[in-house]
This record gives structure tokens, C-alpha cells and sequence, in this order.
């Protein structure tokens, strides 16, 4: 909690100084796909891994600063990865370690505050690039297990870190429609640059660390 409240308080006061060099520029909603993996180390454990295709959708903020501005968001953002998991049955079975298909499903606020620099005016038509560092609080995480062709759903958020911190950057182009609004199209890469998995994981038992990592493609409608 004491890192979400630094890590808002810091927002907030670039907000503030960005509003007094020029006004507020646009708000806006926007939408997409990511799609995710998990990067385990070692990855022994888990192989044949997938990307997950999840929704993100949420709000942002432009502040206009000349050719730099600022866009912080607010994103709802499904992440994980699917993959086969080595599953190792209790030695008092006598059984041996076989492969199943899961599916992890982590559920994230996530709030980037992204530097944006304008690299190709044309007219109504901006190309930029983006870049910047996103505190991501995990809502929750499910792990899918199909053995015997019986699919269970387990809760893992106990095994994951509350919150991490991640960079983010990408390219994206703003479309002013005149009078009406701006048409902005997004594509992002995103990288966890913590472990996910908490002290008491027991995950841990299969490999050391895990990062969430992915790419979007996002489009949007501000104002």
C-alpha cells in the first residue's frame, strides 16, 4: 500500500506541474488485445508455452508539452500465458511426472505514466513514440489444470506478488478528425522488471522467477 501511495503521489505532482506549463490537451478511452506470456527462469517446468490473448481496455490523459507530453493511464489488463506443466504425482502413488495443458489468467490494474515524443507531424496526422514505467496491482489470478480430460480451476493469487513494476513502450498515431475527436492507434510492448511469485510460492518449487511480458495493440477515442 505504501508503494501504490508514493507511486500516486509522484503522478500527481508531474500532472500538476505538466497543467501549469499548458493546458490539459485531450482524455480519452481506449481498447484492445494483449498478448502475454510469462517468463519463467529456469522454464524447465513449463514448456510448448503459448501467448495468452486477454482485453485491456481503461482511460488516459495527454499533456501537451511542445514535442514531449506526458499520458498517464488507467488500465484493466488480462495477462499469463498457456503452456504444459510438468506435474509430479506424490511419491506414495508410484506414479511418474506427466505433462498437462494449463492456461494462467492474472487480472491487473495497471497505471503506466508514459513520456510521449512527437516524431512525425503531418497535418492532422501525428506518428510518436512512447515510453515509461507502469505499477501494475494484481485483482487476481486463476490457474487452469486439464488432467484426464477433467479441467480445475485454482486460485493462485496467493502465490503472486501483490503489485510489480513493469516498462512499457511503443509506437502510436493520432488521427484528428476536425471538430469531432482524435483517433489514436497504439502498439506496445510490456515487461515486468520484478518476479511475480511472492516468498511463500509454491510455484517456487518448479522454478526461481517469473516476469509477465507482452505486446498490444490498442486503439482509442479522445477528446
Amino acid at each position: 500500500m505504501k508503494k501504490v501511495t508514493i507511486f500516486i503521489l509522484v503522478m500527481v505532482s508531474i500532472l500538476l506541474s505538466a497543467s501549469q506549463v499548458q493546458a490539459l490537451t485531450g482524455f480519452g478511452i481506449k481498447g484492445g488485445i494483449n498478448n502475454s506470456k510469462i517468463l519463467f527462469s529456469p522454464a524447465d517446468s513449463f514448456s510448448n508455452q503459448d501467448y495468452l490473448r486477454g482485453a485491456s481496455f481503461g482511460v488516459f490523459l495527454t499533456f501537451n508539452l511542445g514535442r514531449l507530453g506526458l499520458q498517464p493511464e488507467v488500465l484493466y489488463s488480462r495477462r499469463g500465458l498457456e503452456c504444459q506443466m510438468l506435474i509430479a504425482p506424490p511419491i506414495a502413488d508410484g506414479g511418474s511426472a506427466y505433462l498437462a495443458p494449463c492456461t494462467a489468467r492474472l487480472d491487473y490494474i495497471e497505471i503506466p505514466l508514459l513520456v510521449r515524443l512527437n516524431i512525425i507531424p503531418l497535418g492532422p496526422i501525428k506518428v510518436y513514440a512512447f515510453g515509461g514505467p507502469s505499477y501494475d496491482i494484481l485483482l487476481k489470478a486463476n490457474l487452469d489444470i486439464t488432467t484426464g480430460g477433467q479441467t480445475d480451476t485454482e486460485n493462485i493469487k496467493s502465490d503472486l506478488k501483490s503489485s510489480v513494476l513493469a516498462i512499457v513502450g511503443g509506437l502510436g498515431v493520432d488521427l484528428k478528425i476536425p471538430l469531432l475527436f482524435r483517433v489514436t492507434l497504439e502498439g506496445r510492448y510490456h515487461y515486468d522488471l520484478n518476479n511475480i511469485l511472492s516468498d511463500t510460492s509454491r510455484l517456487l518449487e518448479m522454478t526461481d522467477k517469473a516476469r509477465n511480458s507482452g505486446f498490444s495493440i490498442m486503439a482509442g477515442l479522445s477528446f
